[in-house]
């Protein structure tokens, strides 16, 4: 009678540990690699609103990709703990997670080519 509980007990808890990896975090998500070619024939001005645009939608896109986190860490943690089968209410955030990665790859294609271009504003493009 042990046994089986034991074994649902650790099939349980391997399931949850590898659930922590179905999400990111939105401070675990690398840039993706942008070339700073397609930046380098743009002004000053433009690199300047072209990182303006994309500083604007990072917080969002951040706070949606940790809410899917958060979210998920509840279903494991409840899922493990109560009832295995809540594990499948889980949602992925791998296209968020993209998204975000082609974002701050962008930013620092912006960032290159304004320093490349020597425009004054260059160092206070985040990465």
């Amino acid at each position: 009678m042990k046994k089986p509980i034991i074994y649902i007990f650790l099939v349980s808890f391997f399931i949850a540990c590898a659930g922590g990896q179905f999400t990111n975090s939105s401070t675990t998500i690398k840039p993706a690699y942008v070339s700073p070619a397609m930046y380098m024939k743009f002004s000053c001005d433009e690199l300047e609103m072209q990182a303006a645009d994309l500083i604007a939608k990072v917080p969002q896109l951040e706070n949606e990709i940790d809410k899917i986190k958060k979210d998920n860490d509840v279903w494991i943690s409840t899922g493990a703990v109560l009832f295995l089968p809540l594990l499948a209410g889980m949602k992925p955030n791998k296209e968020q997670a993209e998204e975000l990665a082609q974002l701050r790859g962008n930013l620092v294609a912006i960032k290159e080519a304004a320093m490349r271009n020597n425009c004054r504003g260059a160092g206070y493009i985040p990465q």
